[in-house]
């Protein structure tokens, strides 16, 4: 292949390209950079939901403060994703990271109503998304041999560091205050920070003719063409559906879930805040495993991930909506977790492999789909759980019944592409 057309990185200074070595360095920073940031986010997003809750909010409070931050999300990655593409993924991770200690700065502020929260939230949605897609960006463009590795790796760092934020909220809070986890991201997000700007290699790309990877998607073609024709393919939209169902349930479990679980707790069943953090748990430690494994699977394989992602959410939704029972929310909450990896990474590879030089945008771009459910989750289900404790587990089954039909029809129609 000629060298014009392949993609590589040079330094700042423009001279020599990045070293193997200092290219998986890169990588792994952005690994710990992923699991330090979204252990913020996954205390945080839990904090504000459930402290509108504990300052007597309404559950459309509760969805809200939750559930804002996918509304500004839907927009937010697609900005983010660009920049990092424009002005260089170090300069966006230093940027977002400094916006993020801010942002923990005002959970500490007081409060004296459920809309603080709420405001906070939306400018925290805003800081996020020049995150994640700039270090989905950074990691699969310094490892183009081995994207669903590199992509899985981003995955699993993330959906780990999210094991632990049910348990600062469902414990801390009660040994040292309810503002006890806020204080203990601040610390984890000044680390990320240093991280991030001592030891990231800052880099810049040069110019290539061709921005297609030849991945058995699409047909080569020029820059521009790739461009009009990926973005709106029956492949892209299915993936497009597919984390945005991602959002919807992910938002549900974690934004209403344990308000549901303090709602039955209230009205006579057996559970506590131990129960919703211990099941909290068993779902982030599901889909962790779930992205380990899929991280070893063929790209070829992805169609096949956000198909079966799919059917396990209409199951798992059934059976919240069903039944009241431990044993039930458990493996409710393992099918959920094993759903919820299959619909993210399945996704996230099928876009952000399809290009070379524009994996922040492309990336912003599944970020954003995700978004799109991020808002919807909690914010229907809230209204909803207000008419019917079980009704946004009835909506989730739902949408993804929804969802399956239009990913295997849109995969059928994508065959002509292949």
């Amino acid at each position: 292949m000629n060298e014009s057309v392949e993609p590589f990185c040079l330094d700042v200074a423009g001279e020599p390209e990045l070293t193997p070595d200092v290219k998986k360095r890169n990588r792994q920073i952005g690994y710990v950079t992923a699991f330090l940031t979204v252990f913020t986010l996954g205390t945080t997003e839990i904090f504000a939901s459930w402290y509108s809750t504990q300052m007597g909010g309404t559950p459309l409070e509760a969805g809200l403060a939750f559930g804002i931050f996918g509304l500004v999300y839907m927009f937010s990655p697609t900005i983010g994703g660009r920049l990092s593409d424009t002005k260089g993924r170090k300069k966006t991770l230093l940027l977002s990271t400094g916006g993020y200690i801010i942002v923990i700065i005002l959970y500490l502020l007081p409060f004296v109503s459920a809309w603080q929260l709420i405001a906070i939230r939306a400018i925290e949605g805003f800081v996020f998304g020049f995150v994640a897609p700039t270090i989905e960006g950074m990691v699969s463009e310094l490892e183009t041999e081995s994207e669903v590795a590199t992509l899985g790796n981003f995955s699993t760092s993330w959906s780990a560091s999210m094991i632990l934020p049910p348990m600062v909220i469902a414990y801390l809070s009660g040994v040292y205050g309810d503002t006890s986890g806020i204080f203990v991201v601040l610390g984890v997000e000044i680390l990320a920070l240093m991280i991030v700007a001592g030891l990231l290699q800052g880099y810049r790309r040069k110019p290539i003719e061709s921005s297609i990877s030849n991945v058995g998607i699409l047909p080569s073609t020029t820059t521009a063409q790739v461009g009009r024709v990926s973005k709106a393919s029956p492949l892209f939209i299915a993936s497009y559906l597919s984390v945005m169902l991602w959002g919807v349930v992910s938002t549900i479990v974690l934004g209403l879930f344990p308000s549901y679980i303090t709602i039955l707790s209230d009205t006579g069943y057996p559970f506590g805040a131990e129960d919703f953090g211990n099941l909290l748990l068993i779902w982030n430690l599901a889909r962790t495993l779930t992205f380990i494994v899929i991280a070893r699977v063929a790209g070829e394989r992805m169609k096949q991930a956000i198909v079966a992602g799919a059917v396990l959410s209409i199951l798992s939704g059934l059976m919240l909506f069903l039944f009241i029972d431990v044993w039930i929310f458990t493996i409710a909450m393992i099918l959920s977790g094993i759903a919820v990896g299959f619909n993210y990474l399945g996704a996230l590879y099928l876009v952000v492999s399809s290009t070379d030089i524009e994996k922040g945008t492309h990336a912003g771009l599944v970020e954003s789909m995700g978004g799109v459910g991020l808002f919807l989750g909690p914010i229907v289900g809230g209204w909803l759980m207000e008419i019917g404790l079980t009704l946004p587990y009835l909506m989730w089954a739902l949408l993804g019944i929804v969802v399956l039909i239009l990913i295997v029809l849109l995969l059928k129609k994508d065959s002509k592409y292949i």
